[in-house]
């Protein structure tokens, strides 16, 4: 059996290096140079923890609460590592790879000298003149790209430095290089294709190695001539650049535009185009002829098989698994059938790359027995039905619990109390499992079950703001007891629930408590921090900083059946109610404590009790609300986790009552208000708790000074 430790923080050393004391609160025994001293650590994250003696580490060992885990998880004689060899070895990094900026070189150019274009003579303008690209020198006007064009009118002259003899560059190069773009032009999309395709879905070619290219500003007079020597010289690169280790016979390409019309057989004094300069634009195909597209693939097949035979060596390593390995070889007389797949299914999305084959692995069989079991176990597993009945889906319309200052409450009348405000609604779904086994709790008053929220328009934070997001969802009940039955008997009753014109006030009165509670914690916090900042000491022990839930009131819709829609419209009322709140403790580290009863200020904890720190705190608050609110309201029943708390009361002064004409002031919490608060005003007066008299302290010498 595992033994466990526990949890400790940064250190193994569980020897005294010097006398100190224990700083357990129930404790504070000496602790002598050499004796035993643990380290035990806390659940709120960035708290630190205490340093105990070895009676009160046994005495954590032995509580429930205490965090464990396994012994063998850290190694002995593991010592913190040397931080001023981790600063030296991080600067010599940072100064061996710091950026020099590039030596920088004079040119003779000034600085806003452009380059000439470059300047491709088409196949159709070539006279004897060299057919590589020619760049001309840099002109003060702006420079066109090379316009593809029929035969147009002279136009005027450029200057003697445009129009200068150039080697390999004659007057006419100049003039349609820098020429204005002609009045009518149109737009192209150059694309390649292989002959061939389904007959039955009108395709007529295969785009392959995603070559498609868009050009514009191009001549509308434009001839076939102009536009098979335009689509070549932009197509044949990529081409040969898709597969440049075959010899393609480019005199064998076709170019045929998007009716598939052969542009050669296209008369050449006739503009192609020129009828249709209305449309966005025209499509052009270099395309690959079927046979010359199968010679491909078999060079393709071939070049594969060679890269097989020589990554498969006889030696194989063997799988050492639950398989079994069995050798293949890919027969030859498969090729024609991966041409002809090749050829109906292949991609015009793929990277203008060399295609290639994924590397063939080893083909294993799985092993007879486990096969059999799980063959055996997954075809005999059955639907849980209870699972799935368990489960509604309601259409909801989810108004959240907004967090004001009580200042902003104070001030607006329209912020007084919580309203189901339609401005600030959102619709949504939410998926409540009903479950008994799965109940996350049930009180005096009210269920639990787990939930799953999701809003149609979700907000950027708060609840609702991811899909699905976990809820604990509560309804309020009332208990009915069988005939004859006794009240007082415990468990001997069923839960029923309330008429919708019952269960929504009841929920509004719950969510009105959370929407008063967060601005009083809020503003007992506002009273810590101002003291704090005016006293010259901080406080001697470290402040839990905690919050209420992220909740809203939700109201379920349900369409109006078919028989009531013969009969007058009356909408489509709500049928149920629901409070969602987010989930505490969905992990097992996060632990739901009752810190303070609602009868009572004092904490439920034992001193020596962990978490006993943040009751204490709690029961601080109290007395921090109740005194500067001149006694008139203060939060009761404290209980959550280390950081959230969830379902307050708020508690008023007996007076409320005279003024209210016998209306419960925040719901059922206060039907007791003129004992319980006249007797909770006695205990908060006189508690003297020691962490409450070292925060007075402090804040004392904060109003000193």
């Amino acid at each position: 059996m595992v033994s466990l430790e526990v949890f400790t923080q940064f250190t193994e050393d569980a020897i005294a290096q010097e006398d100190h004391v224990c700083q357990c609160p129930s404790c504070a025994a000496k602790i002598c140079k050499g004796e035993p001293c643990h380290y035990i650590a806390t659940v709120v994250h960035g708290q630190p923890g205490r340093f105990v003696c070895g009676a009160c580490y046994q005495h954590y060992q032995r509580k429930a609460a205490t965090g464990v885990q396994p012994s063998g998880v850290r190694l002995a004689g593991r010592h913190s590592p040397d931080l001023q060899n981790i600063w030296q070895s991080v600067n010599a990094a940072q100064r061996s790879s710091s950026i020099q900026p590039p030596p920088v070189v004079a040119t003779s150019y000034g600085r806003n000298a452009l380059a000439g274009p470059k300047v491709v003579i088409p196949s159709s303008w070539r006279q004897n003149s060299h057919p590589q690209p020619i760049y001309a020198a840099p002109v003060p006007q702006q420079s066109h790209s090379a316009v593809y064009a029929a035969p147009v009118p002279q136009r005027q002259s450029h200057s003697a430095i445009h129009t200068a003899p150039v080697p390999g560059y004659s007057v006419n190069h100049a003039q349609k290089a820098y020429s204005t773009p002609p009045a009518e032009t149109i737009s192209l999309e150059l694309s390649a294709v292989q002959e061939g395709g389904n007959k039955r879905k009108g395709g007529r070619g295969i785009g392959f190695g995603n070559i498609c290219e868009g050009m514009k500003d191009v001549d509308a007079q434009i001839n076939a001539p102009g536009l098979v020597a335009l689509a070549l010289d932009t197509i044949r690169p990529k081409i040969e650049a898709f597969a440049p280790g075959f010899l393609w016979r480019q005199d064998k390409f076709i170019v045929r535009d998007g009716a598939w019309v052969d542009l050669a057989t296209h008369p050449e004094n006739v503009p192609y185009f020129y009828s249709q300069c209305l449309h966005p634009s025209r499509k052009v195909s270099v395309v690959v002829p079927m046979a010359q597209w199968n010679d491909y693939e078999s060079w393709l097949d071939k070049i594969e098989e060679e890269d097989l035979n020589h990554r498969h060596c006889p030696a194989s390593p063997v799988v050492t698994s639950l398989f079994h390995t069995v050798s293949t070889v890919a027969p030859s007389s498969e090729a024609s059938s991966k041409r002809q797949f090749r050829s109906e299914t292949q991609s015009s999305s793929l990277p203008p790359s060399h295609p290639h084959k994924k590397p063939a692995l080893n083909f294993c069989s799985p092993d007879h027995n486990r096969l059999r079991d799980v063959l055996q176990s997954g075809g005999t597993m059955d639907l849980d039905v209870c699972q799935v009945l368990n489960l509604q889906n309601k259409n909801i319309h989810f108004f959240p619990i907004l967090k004001r200052p009580l200042s902003e409450i104070l001030d607006k009348p329209q912020y007084h109390a919580f309203c189901l405000d339609p401005e600030a609604c959102y619709n949504g779904q939410l998926t409540i499992d009903i479950s008994s086994d799965n109940t996350l709790g049930a009180g005096a008053f009210k269920t639990a079950h787990p939930g799953w929220l999701t809003l149609f328009a979700a907000p950027e934070s708060r609840l609702g703001s991811c899909p699905r997001q976990k809820v604990a969802v509560k309804r309020p009940f009332h208990k009915i007891y069988p005939p004859g039955g006794s009240t007082k008997a415990p468990g001997r009753y069923i839960m029923g629930r309330y008429a919708v014109a019952d269960e929504i006030p009841k929920l509004f009165q719950e969510a009105n408590v959370l929407y008063w509670a967060g601005p009083l914690l809020e503003f007992a916090y506002n009273y810590i921090d101002h003291c704090i900042a005016r006293s010259t000491d901080p406080p001697p022990f470290t402040i839990p900083q905690l919050r209420f839930v992220e909740a809203g009131l939700a109201l379920s819709y349900s369409q109006a059946p078919r028989s009531d829609l013969n009969q007058k419209s009356k909408g489509c009322p709500p049928r149920a109610g629901f409070l969602l709140e987010e989930l505490i403790g969905d992990d097992d580290s996060r632990n739901f404590i009752k810190y303070i009863h609602n009868m009572d200020c004092n904490p439920l904890l034992d001193p020596d009790e962990f978490s006993y720190d943040i009751a204490a705190f709690l029961a601080c608050t109290q007395h921090i609300q109740y005194t500067k609110t001149g006694g008139l309201a203060f939060i009761s029943d404290y209980q959550g986790d280390a950081e959230i708390l969830t379902d307050p009361q708020v508690l008023t002064h007996p007076t409320f009552s005279l003024v209210s004409k016998g209306k419960n002031i925040f719901g059922d919490g206060n039907l007791e208000v003129e004992v319980t608060v006249t007797v909770l005003a006695e205990e908060l007066e006189s508690a003297e708790s020691a962490e409450d008299s070292e925060l007075e302290s402090a804040v004392s010498a904060g109003e000193a000074s």
